[in-house]
């Protein structure tokens, strides 16, 4: 990162700098922010896992995952739609939170389209014959060879999940004065301010 770090003293600059760090990250594997982690509610307690970031949009503000239709997070979104999302890098020294609200879309225009920019190595996941998480007795058993699927037969088991936030919060740790903000659209306009780090 260079010394001169133009967003460290503007509120404007942080959210634009947020923007850039989860546009980038929809590309580059590298990125720490590819793989955020996804909070739901599984009744009163909080299921945490790492998801892959397919899309950033900016002016709607949302992201977006893939996931299996099967999985058990589904219905805790169905259940509960709110969410969060949380990132961090160590050597950018920037974490992101944001919240929001989540939701599925399966056998809809939006997981069609996703489906057709999916790789087919990423397809190849959907066609697992049972459903994730559940208690096998063999892992081989469920190994996935390629030459004995239908790779176009996992669209039924696809699902993609919508994340749209209404705050976001910015940390950049660095020893001359860390940096905390929040970006909050809750009651529509945008409120934007500086927290004690």
């Amino acid at each position: 990162m260079n010394e001169k770090i133009n967003f460290y003293n503007s509120l404007e600059l942080t959210l634009s700098e947020a923007e850039i760090i989860f546009s980038s990250a929809v590309d580059d594997s590298k990125s720490l922010f590819h793989t955020p982690t996804l909070s739901t509610f599984e009744n009163k307690k909080i299921s945490t896992r790492t998801v892959v970031l397919r899309e950033f949009n900016r002016e709607k503000r949302y992201l977006r995952f893939h996931t299996d239709s099967r999985s058990n997070k589904i219905n805790q979104i169905n259940d509960e739609s709110t969410s969060t999302v949380h990132g961090y890098d160590p050597d950018l020294k920037i974490q992101i939170r944001l919240n929001g609200q989540t939701t599925i879309h399966q056998n809809d225009e939006i997981s069609r389209n996703a489906w057709d920019q999916s790789r087919e190595m990423s397809k190849m996941c959907y066609s697992v014959s049972n459903s994730p998480g559940k208690e096998i007795l063999a892992p081989e058993e469920y190994d996935i060879v390629k030459e004995q699927i239908e790779i176009e037969s996992g669209y039924k088991n696809f699902a993609v999940i919508i994340f749209k936030f209404d705050y976001l919060e910015f940390l950049f740790l660095k020893g001359a004065g860390h940096r905390r903000s929040s970006f909050d659209w809750s009651n529509g306009d945008l409120i934007s301010n500086w927290l004690i780090p």
